[in-house]
């Protein structure tokens, strides 16, 4: 009992020693020839703790979740400002009532307001997924920079599991914007209903030029003002077909509305041999249309499709099989001009996933920046073009107890206009401790991450280099998670 208690407090104290360290940062200079390569090193650090009590719902009490994170300097010893500690609390009795506060992340239909154009990451061989009906609420991890400060609450009402139920919510955060929603499900045999509504009123600060700056301004003017927004959204699920639509009214500061909509559709074909799965999209929207968080929406229009292939190759074991997918977008954008051009670019992606018994090994291409109309148009208005590729590989057996990652990555970049085309390679190893509920809950081995990118460009050759190393520690007693993490970064590049 003695040995346990003396391990425990060394672990604590081991702990708290790598909380205290933050950033700093050294630079010096190298004469290469002609060139001279300014070098900069820096190192981060910090950590956290999350305290889980699952026990609740007695006399009244709740379970409690509460997480804190704080990044401080590595030395002379600053202890941290306000501003850098990130914190939340949970409190929930069973899955009827949820209240956070803290530094806290909104997710679920209040992103639909603030965020209106999905971003078009096109991973071919990605898990498919779908928007939340309810409000998500992001708490910050043991070594994430804060949110901002904010409080939800959360309440079911009827019986069953809480996605069963009419789930009733409101939320409001620090800079001045808040939600409120319901989400309603409903059954039929096979198929799954369910319809949401949200609204917002939010408050965005004066966007006033000076007088010498307002005559050839490219944004819109408008002073402090609070404004409005509505959200509606369907999910429905039939057999082999999921589908989500969504639309949002969002009041705009120089008068009007603005609107946007989105789709999301899954369709799934179950040949016994090579299953099928199918996914589409499409945006639409007004253009330049002004969000919940101030930001100016550029695109117009997307849409974007993602079949994937799978099938089992006995010959290489029980967990055998290959994946292939081809995801290609299209996306229509006003340049940021006085008088606004519409262009339209594309991106297309394919990849290939090998499944063997404890290893996998993905392959993948890229062709980003497809100019589909509007060849005139300067490329520094439209985006760069780019090519290039990507293997990756994790290896789950090749050392016990750890799970092992490695990428390559290269891609040319035709950037045009004043800015010289580049050639970006970038290469990284990690590895993490497999997650084994068998193991003690005390785990000293740390996860691992370094990665590497370097750019050079046709003309001039070696333009800058990163290296980056990150070591990071999850322990976990009862109830109590410790995590504390350091990281070092080198950076070259020419002047």
């Amino acid at each position: 009992m003695k040995k346990n208690l003396l391990l425990i407090l060394c672990l604590w104290t081991w702990c708290l020693g790598f909380v205290s360290l933050g950033t700093k940062a050294f630079s010096s200079q190298l004469v290469f020839g002609d060139k001279v390569v300014e070098q900069t090193t820096s190192s981060q650090g910090g950590g956290g703790m999350e305290i889980t009590i699952p026990y609740g719902y007695v006399w009244g009490l709740p379970g409690i979740q509460a997480k804190v994170s704080l990044p401080l300097e590595i030395y002379p010893w600053i202890p941290p400002e306000a501003k850098d500690i990130a914190s939340g609390i949970k409190l929930h009795w069973g899955n009827r009532l949820i209240l956070y506060g803290g530094n806290l992340s909104f997710g679920g239909p209040p992103s639909l307001l603030t965020s209106a154009a999905p971003t078009m990451t096109l991973n071919p061989l990605g898990a498919f997924s779908f928007p939340a009906a309810s409000l998500t609420v992001g708490m910050p991890g043991l070594s994430e920079a804060s949110s901002p400060y904010g409080a939800a609450l959360v309440a079911s009402v009827g019986k069953g599991f809480s996605k069963d139920r009419v789930n009733l919510w409101v939320a409001g955060s620090e800079k001045k914007r808040f939600f409120g929603g319901v989400s309603m499900p409903f059954q039929w045999k096979t198929v799954s209903l369910n319809l949401s509504s949200a609204v917002g009123v939010w408050f965005l600060e004066n966007h006033l030029l000076s007088l010498e700056d307002s005559w050839f301004s490219k944004e819109v003017v408008y002073g402090d003002i609070w404004l409005k927004g509505l959200v509606l959204e369907g999910r429905l699920a039939w057999n082999y077909l999921k589908l989500y639509t969504g639309a949002a009214l969002v009041e705009q500061p120089h008068g009007g509305f603005g609107y946007w909509v989105r789709t999301r559709t899954l369709v799934e074909f179950p040949w016994e041999k090579v299953p099928l799965q199918v996914l589409a999209g499409i945006y639409g929207g007004t253009p330049s249309v002004i969000t919940a968080d101030g930001s100016k929406v550029r695109e117009t229009f997307q849409i974007y499709v993602n079949p994937q292939f799978s099938w089992r190759i006995e010959q290489w074991g029980r967990g055998g099989r290959v994946q292939a997918g081809i995801a290609f977008g299209v996306s229509a954008k006003n340049t940021a001009e006085l008088r606004p051009q519409l262009f339209f670019n594309g991106k297309l992606r394919g990849g290939l996933r090998f499944n063997f018994t404890g290893c996998s090994v993905d392959i993948t291409g890229e062709w980003a920046g497809i100019r589909l109309n509007n060849f005139d148009l300067k490329r520094s208005l439209r985006g760069e073009e780019k090519y290039g590729g990507r293997l990756g590989m994790v290896v789950n057996q090749l050392v016990p107890n750890l799970i092992l990652k490695i990428h390559g990555a290269a891609h040319y970049e035709n950037r045009g206009g004043k800015d010289k085309d580049r050639i970006v390679a970038a290469g990284g190893l990690s590895c993490r401790p497999r997650d084994d509920k068998r193991r003690k809950w005390i785990c000293l081995i740390p996860e691992l991450t370094s990665s590497m990118e370097a750019m050079f460009s046709p003309e001039d050759g070696f333009l800058s280099a990163t290296t980056e190393a990150k070591a990071g520690w999850n322990i976990q007693f009862p109830y109590v998670k410790v995590g504390a993490w350091v990281a070092v970064q080198l950076k070259h590049t020419t002047q």
